[in-house]
């Protein structure tokens, strides 16, 4: 780990990562509740919902990715799923009807669509020949954890401050990765070395 992010660039990504993947991980107990309780969804519209952000998810990943990485760099691509995804949390609570949130739920996704495959692909890029599985797994190791403190977040959130915060909360970290990003991460590996 040490040797992994003593490399600023590496530990920077890293970093991003989690707080992308805790940012997501944030909804991922009070999600259904938000429907249930809030916008007095059915089991059947939940499920849709959750197929809607999975269906939208791997249409990116699929094909549309690799349309955006040979037309920008990854920097920007970043910046757009970060974007994205802040949107799409920030407005989670406010959707007002099943079509509403149908549209913000689709608007993260495409942002977690774009970061999930994006971000280890940069690692992976900055990682020396000889590191590379170590890197690997020490950032899946990473997003794992963040998994973990996501959801733990998300309940404390929604029981000390109301049912907006897990998602505002998101939506506030991704802001921060964004303006991080914005100002840290280098356009592609021969600029940051």
């Amino acid at each position: 780990a040490k040797q992994v992010l003593s490399n600023p660039s590496m530990g920077f990504l890293i970093v991003l990562f989690f707080f992308i993947i805790f940012s997501i991980a944030n909804i991922y107990g009070t999600f259904a509740i938000l429907g249930y309780k809030f916008y007095h969804f059915s089991d059947q519209q939940n499920g849709m919902l959750f197929g809607i952000t999975g269906l939208v998810g791997a249409t990116i990943q699929a094909g549309f990715i690799r349309t955006l990485s040979q037309k920008l760099n990854d920097k920007t691509i970043v910046l757009i799923g970060i974007f994205f995804m802040m949107i799409g949390l920030g407005f989670l609570p406010y959707g007002g009807n099943f079509t509403g949130v149908a549209f913000v739920i689709s608007i993260m996704a495409v942002g977690s669509g774009i970061l999930q495959p994006i971000i280890p692909s940069m690692i992976s890029k900055y990682a020396p020949e000889n590191q590379q599985g170590a890197t690997l797994g020490f950032s899946q190791s990473i997003s794992a954890f963040a998994r973990v403190l996501g959801p733990l977040w998300g309940g404390f959130a929604y029981d000390a401050f109301g049912y907006q915060y897990p998602f505002l909360t998101g939506a506030f970290f991704t802001m921060v990765t964004f303006v991080a990003a914005f100002f840290l991460l280098k356009p592609d590996k021969a600029e940051a070395s």
